[in-house]
């Protein structure tokens, strides 16, 4: 077993519970207020969830804690063994990280403004929807995103392109969900893509 913290509705810990789950692997979840994140902070040094307590290790940064639960059961694979297989997923995840979320973030927070500006607004949600049909392309002939077996590309895309289909729950008010909602909604275009939400939406969480 190992020891995770969390907020409620986070999609980084989404990644970490899909992966869990997937693997068959238990987790001791230990919940968090949004808005105090001291004990968070105090354990790692960061504010950001998930935080996973593993084998006396303290590994924060979801990704890094799901290739942890991938040398801890290492079946079913969701990391491809091949190098140049391996090259492309790490490629494709620090693409999803570092540049496709860029702009729902930018959009949350012209968005939290007074007054937010019409144009930037347009600009970000045009830009991340300009990015949707390279999804709908990866999934052209298979189940997944990289290829006819559940991995580590799904497991980072799926909690945020999820809201391209599903209903953001009542009880969640985290305003960045609502940007990733503006951003990929509606999906009709793509029922790829709209199929693999579902797909994917079907597996089981930790």
């Amino acid at each position: 077993m190992i020891r995770v913290h969390r907020i409620a509705h986070s999609t980084n810990v989404e990644r970490v519970a899909l992966a869990a789950g997937v693997k068959g692997i238990e987790v001791e979840w230990v919940d968090h207020e949004p808005a105090d994140r001291t004990a968070i902070r105090e354990l790692s040094g960061q504010d950001l969830v998930p935080v996973a307590e593993l084998d006396g290790e303290i590994v924060f940064d979801s990704m890094r804690i799901v290739e942890r639960l991938e040398a801890l059961k290492p079946d079913p694979p969701l990391f491809e063994a091949a190098p140049d297989e391996r090259a492309e997923l790490d490629v494709f995840v620090e693409w999803f990280n570092l540049v496709w979320k860029g702009p729902p973030n930018e959009l949350e927070d012209e968005l939290a403004k007074a007054s937010p500006d019409p144009a930037a607004v347009e600009a970000l949600t045009a830009r991340t929807r300009g990015w949707t049909p390279l999804f709908e392309a990866m999934l052209t002939g298979r189940a997944f995103l990289g290829g006819d077996s559940f991995g580590a590309r799904d497991v980072a895309a799926f909690p945020f392109l999820k809201y391209a289909v599903i209903q953001i729950p009542e009880d969640d008010d985290e305003p960045f969900h609502f940007a990733l909602e503006r951003c990929l909604k509606p999906a009709d275009a793509y029922p790829l893509l709209c199929d693999w939400v579902r797909r994917v939406d079907s597996l089981p969480r930790a």
